[in-house]
């Protein structure tokens, strides 16, 4: 018996070992870049916070679009972020495609530091010389975090940075627009009789003149990664602004007749629910209102707002504006047709047949513009931009749809008159909405339809930029709750990404709902002190350039010019909208060119900055002064020389390593 028991457990004890995972060994050329780049920091002493250098060191190295990032010792996990997004924007500044490379940032500092944004402006540089094979200044260093859009943002602790950087021998520290000027804190005491009065004012600093006048460091505040790049390496890329118009004759050919046919269409639906209104306020049949609940002012709001509409479409497109003109003529369509509802309903006595007869009328509609935009072809990127818009539209239509039929389940224990309103608005709005669906399908008709595409080829693009956004915006996630900035955009971006996740039968709408996603996290990153005209400005310049890039490749971005024009439609009454709709633009744009494939960008070299003396304010009051300050210079001097000794020890390597360059 004794003997069967180990005989069991023996065999007990193998089973394991059949199901072992075997180990798997290969060989493998490696061709790399390395480089060796510092970045100032903030360490927290017991003395206070104080400025450090931090050495970055990054490979760059044959792979498969990896960014790998190790620390020492450990860093917030917003450094991580920084290093995915300085690859991100370093590949689109170059145009050259970095997904068959991984990248490996190794940051050591002496100390723990505060934060990792910080440094993502240098990252992004580093990434950038790596790509091109360009060296790097030893003397300059810079502060700044890195947006999606390559602006470099603000960050804290610069006058501690600049202490850092002064004292490493560095001739130039690059820090954010905008920041030249920091407070300070200072504590006052005075004696007042017998008391004393201690009082903690705020007091300016002028970066430059304090960080000059104290170690003869040049401080430069940039506004890009672009402009930084020409103190690193001496090179720039062109400015991107668009020499073209936006519309082209195609364009404006196309979509004029199509905004003033729904602007007929819009005219004669307001006309017949004007009529209806009149009938229904004639025979009384409308509810009397209440000051806290009152249909009938509500009907008539709706039926003012589809007039309003209306007018602002024939203005839109008497000024060429044909895109948000027939985006208002809708908008006036959805108000006229829940007025007609709302009548229709008070009109056959309030009862629940009428609504269960147009709920299914719009059922159907609902059901029809799902079944075509789901299976319309996609055959170019002229198709996908449509077909995409179209399913969209045909989802929002079936959520409206839902939503419809909850108000009027809530009515039916409720009783209250907002909730019959609120259920035939939600069924307006999903009825207009479908129709939009085919407006959409139909539009891919007018386009010529290039680049020719398949379904690997989309499933392909959904999962990569499903991957991309879900990087972005769990770093935008973190920028936001560290910064206490609003979350409206990362909300939105979160809400769109789930929504892309679970759209997967409809893949070119999970598609655009990403790009619409990573347009949300750049602005929540570029805006974390707030939305103005220069981010709007900016993104607006982004955007151009990128569809006069598509065109030139034949594609024509519909759905990009489109959305560009509604944002400089509504650019004046809301800079956030505005801003929402050109990073939209830009994202679509930016997808359909890169779609095609990379083409690199060229720069352009300008030199080096020359290095200026150190013109360093000292007071000899006593020898002990002049000593000090001697032995002051000295150090820097020695630091100087340590530091540019350790980077050329680094290119020298790299030299010796390099043996992979770009195709």
């Amino acid at each position: 018996m004794r003997k069967r028991i180990l005989f069991c457990l023996f065999i007990i004890s193998i089973l394991p070992l059949a199901n072992a995972m075997p180990i798997k060994e290969w060989r493998q050329e490696v061709y790399y870049r390395n480089i060796t780049i510092f970045a100032p920091a903030v360490a927290k002493t017991n003395d206070g916070y104080v400025g450090v250098l931090t050495q970055i060191n990054v490979t760059m190295q044959n792979g498969s679009g990896n960014v790998y990032v190790v620390t020492s010792p450990l860093t917030e996990i917003d450094m991580q972020g920084s290093a995915h997004l300085a690859v991100d924007v370093a590949s689109a500044l170059t145009g050259i495609d970095t997904s068959n490379h991984d990248f490996i940032f190794v940051v050591k500092a002496d100390s723990p530091i505060v934060g990792g944004p910080s440094a993502g402006a240098v990252m992004t540089i580093a990434a950038i010389a790596l790509i091109k094979g360009w060296e790097t200044r030893d003397d300059v260093i810079m502060t700044g975090m890195i947006n999606p859009d390559g602006s470099i943002g603000p960050v804290g602790g610069i006058l501690e940075k600049g202490e850092a950087a002064a004292n490493a021998g560095a001739n130039y520290f690059l820090i954010p627009k905008g920041q030249g000027i920091v407070y300070q804190t200072i504590t006052e005491t005075k004696r007042i009789g017998g008391f004393v009065q201690i009082i903690q004012k705020r007091v300016p600093i002028n970066v430059s003149s304090y960080l000059g006048n104290k170690y003869g460091i040049v401080v430069k505040e940039v506004e890009d990664i672009n402009e930084a790049l020409q103190y690193f390496t001496g090179y720039t890329f062109p400015e991107k602004k668009s020499s073209q118009p936006m519309t082209t004759e195609d364009y404006e050919s196309i979509m004029r007749p199509l905004a003033i046919d729904l602007i007929e269409k819009a005219n004669n639906s307001y006309k017949k629910a004007d009529s209806l209104f009149e009938n229904c306020t004639s025979q009384g049949v409308i509810p009397p209102g209440y000051w806290w609940e009152n249909p009938r002012a509500e009907i008539r709001n709706a039926l003012n707002d589809a007039l309003q509409d209306l007018q602002i479409a024939n203005t839109a497109c008497n000024n060429y504006f044909y895109y948000y003109s027939i985006s208002k003529s809708f908008q006036s369509l959805i108000n006229s047709r829940f007025v007609k509802y709302a009548c229709e309903y008070y009109l056959n006595g309030g009862n629940g047949d009428y609504f269960n007869s147009i709920y299914a009328n719009v059922t159907d509609m609902v059901n029809k513009a799902l079944s075509e935009a789901k299976k319309a072809k996609i055959e170019g990127m002229v198709s996908l931009q449509c077909v995409g818009a179209a399913q969209i539209r045909a989802l929002d239509a079936l959520n409206n749809l839902n939503e419809s039929m909850q108000y009027w389940n809530k009515f039916s224990y409720s009783f209250k008159s907002s909730d019959v309103l609120s259920s035939l608005s939600y069924l307006a709005y999903a009825a207009e909405r479908s129709k939009t669906a085919h407006w959409w399908l139909d539009l891919a008709n007018y386009f010529n339809d290039t680049f020719s595409i398949n379904d690997a080829w989309l499933e392909g693009m959904v999962n990569k930029y499903y991957d991309y956004a879900s990087q972005i915006v769990t770093y935008a996630n973190i920028l936001i709750s560290e910064s206490g900035a609003s979350s409206s955009f990362i909300q939105k971006a979160q809400t769109l990404l789930n929504q892309a996740a679970n759209e997967k039968e409809y893949p070119a709408a999970s598609l655009f709902l990403l790009l619409e996603s990573i347009a949300n996290a750049n602005i929540a990153i570029e805006a974390i002190d707030g939305v103005d005209e220069s981010n709007v400005e900016r993104t607006s310049q982004m955007a151009s350039y990128s569809i006069q890039q598509t065109r030139n490749e034949s594609i024509e971005p519909v759905m990009a010019v489109s959305y560009y024009e509604f944002g400089r439609s509504i650019e004046r009454d809301s800079l956030n909208d505005a801003l929402r709709y050109y990073k939209y633009s830009y994202m679509i744009s930016n997808m359909l060119r890169l779609g095609t494939g990379y083409e690199e960008e060229e720069a352009s070299y300008v030199g080096f900055l020359p290095v200026k003396e150190k013109n360093r304010n000292t007071t000899n009051y006593v020898l002990e002064g002049i000593i000090g300050s001697i032995c002051f210079i000295g150090g820097i001097a020695i630091g100087r020389l340590t530091l540019r000794k350790k980077g050329k020890e680094e290119i020298k390597n790299a030299e010796e390593g390099l043996r992979y360059l770009f195709d």
